[in-house]
């Protein structure tokens, strides 16, 4: 019988901060996945980065969105900024070539576009808890590159949004045109499907009614709009899409949870002084 004192120790799970920064938290989502695989300190506001990722000392971050605004995307560089040798995994439903060029731009270390497998983020886990402080290069940068069976065939960065892919084009092209009518028909057609097949696999795919993903989106840019020095929450309301003023403060308040003149007197930067 072998002697278990000289039975190899397990190794220990890997500490990791996970930023959900998602519009729609989903009840499954990637997190759940992740959690037996790591050790998991989940925080889903952008004051909390820095406080959570000093206290925790992970061996990296997980940065999950949906599809991200400028607000949100500001985790990225937030955290490469105050911890410039923690590796940053970057996970997204909603990708484009210019979100994969900006996120390797800010030193991502991985960039992945939703679905991902459970078995390729064990594998992302144990590289970077096997890495370690001394595998990383002088410049605050992990040395080893990527072990090879966790590159797609046709490379990562080109893969199409898998997600969602008989809506993928509807999601697009709301993320140009918002603040235009975005009337089911036309985002059927774009889809190559009839009304209501469009409005049952949008539903399917992006986990909500069509209506309140476009509701979703707009907040999420008049969110942004009112943090500009000087702009006026009719000018936003109206800039991403809302024609009635006072449906776009019902809808405002009822997702974000304060009025859009409270919200704006919180979020927007002081005026600079004459």
């Amino acid at each position: 019988m072998a002697d278990s004192r000289f039975d190899p120790m397990p190794a220990p799970a890997p500490r990791a901060v996970w930023i959900d920064l998602r519009c729609m938290p989903q009840p499954h989502g990637l997190y759940q996945d992740a959690r037996p695989h790591g050790v998991m300190a989940r925080i889903t506001q952008l004051a909390d980065i820095v406080g959570a990722i000093a206290r925790w000392r992970p061996h990296f971050v997980c940065i999950d969105y949906d599809y991200p605004d400028g607000a949100r995307l500001d985790a990225v560089p937030r955290v490469r900024r105050e911890f410039p040798q923690l590796p940053v995994l970057m996970f997204t439903d909603y990708h484009t070539e210019a979100l994969a060029v900006w996120a390797l731009r800010h030193r991502v270390w991985d960039y992945r576009v939703k679905p991902v497998t459970v078995s390729t983020l064990r594998r992302l886990f144990e590289v970077l808890r096997c890495g370690g402080a001394e595998a990383r290069a002088p410049g605050g940068w992990p040395a080893p590159a990527l072990p090879p069976e966790l590159r797609e065939p046709a490379g990562h960065l080109r893969k199409s949004l898998q997600a969602s892919a008989r809506t993928a084009a509807a999601v697009a092209w709301i993320g140009e045109h918002y603040g235009e009518p975005c009337p089911i028909k036309l985002m059927a057609e774009l889809c190559h499907l009839s009304p209501s097949e469009f409005s049952r696999a949008f539903h399917r795919e992006q986990g909500v009614p069509f209506c309140h993903f476009l509701q979703h989106h707009r907040v999420t840019m008049a969110r942004e709009f009112l943090r500009e020095p000087g702009a006026t929450v009719s000018q936003v309301a109206y800039a991403v899409g809302f024609n009635d003023l006072s449906y776009f403060g019902r809808v405002f308040r009822r997702l974000v949870g304060v009025p859009a003149t409270q919200y704006q007197r919180l979020k927007a930067p002081p005026q600079g002084k004459a």
